[in-house]
């Protein structure tokens, strides 16, 4: 993430698809991989409700994934589905995150998301 507006600076949301080791025969790998779906970067919070609104992050209408080692994740993140006027009865817990298209990231949650999201802005 590449944005002047916080400091974030090298954080971005993704969802971990798979954790996974790569055998040996193909080089050697301290720790595991996870192959990672990313979301859009942190821009600025919706107004009225101080939490920054994401979506899928896509390149050539595929979705932007790497592989990644997982010392790289540095914690798990609660996202609310960004409903509009009506929820979708379709959803599921299963496929929420494949269906919604927009998502806002609970910096509410823990208190240490709270201080980071609310106070650590520029």
């Amino acid at each position: 993430m590449s944005s002047a507006n916080n400091n974030f600076s090298g954080l971005t949301v993704g969802q971990v698809r798979v954790i996974f080791r790569v055998p040996v025969e193909y080089g050697h790998f301290k720790h595991p991989l996870a192959y990672v779906e990313w979301f859009t970067p942190f821009n600025v919070p919706v107004a009225d409700l101080g939490m920054y609104q994401i979506s899928r992050s896509f390149r050539g209408h595929h979705r932007r994934a790497s592989i990644i080692p997982v010392t790289q994740i540095e914690r798990s993140v609660h996202l609310i589905p960004k409903f509009g006027k009506r929820i979708d009865p379709t959803w599921a817990t299963d496929d929420v995150l494949e269906r919604c298209k927009a998502f806002f990231v609970n910096c509410y949650l823990r208190h240490l998301d709270f201080l980071l999201f609310r106070y650590l802005i520029d």
